[in-house]
């Protein structure tokens, strides 16, 4: 199993528009064959911080969710509403 963590800003005035386009892909990234579990979160002190908790099978099966269509349209748009690049930790799991 895999195990990331994405963490990412929206600018100024740019909150809403990253919420919606974030929560968007909740749905069809869920339906995805190797998904586990794709929980979208935000800071509740700092409205439009988002994390993204998410679980997969294996490594295929992550970078098929890296490939789909609606995930390559948010990175496109994460270039013009992102207060920074996105963070992604790939994390160890340990039993």
């Amino acid at each position: 199993m895999i195990e990331v963590i994405a963490a990412f800003r929206a600018k100024p005035g740019k909150e809403e528009q990253l919420r919606a386009a974030t929560l968007a892909i909740v749905e069809p990234t869920r339906r995805e064959a190797g998904c586990i579990q794709f929980v979208v979160l935000e800071d509740t002190d700092a409205p439009g911080t988002f994390f993204i908790r998410e679980s997969w099978r294996d490594q295929a099966a992550l970078d098929a969710h890296f490939a789909e269509p609606y995930l390559r349209d948010l990175v496109e748009l994460h270039k013009e509403i992102l207060a920074e690049p996105l963070k992604l930790h790939q994390l160890k799991v340990y039993p």
